[in-house]
């Protein structure tokens, strides 16, 4: 699992699986630093920034394939 936080301060937990993009929202605007769009088409606009949720996505995918071995 996944924690991001919306714009609200409210914390997602989700899947790796469940992450279909992430975007940089651009300049920083009213905390939103990214876009995340799931597979089942939620939208979450979230205060880390794209490349940190990547990074976070690529670690838990890695530990989930571990896990599975």
């Amino acid at each position: 699992m996944i924690k991001i936080t919306d714009m609200d301060g409210r914390a997602h937990y989700l899947s790796p699986d469940a992450v279909a993009r992430v975007v940089d929202a651009g300049p920083n605007w009213h905390g939103i630093r990214s876009y995340v769009k799931t597979f089942d088409g939620m939208t979450i606009e979230a205060s880390e920034d794209a490349s940190t949720l990547a990074q976070a996505i690529e670690r838990a995918t890695a530990q989930g394939a571990n896990d599975a071995t």
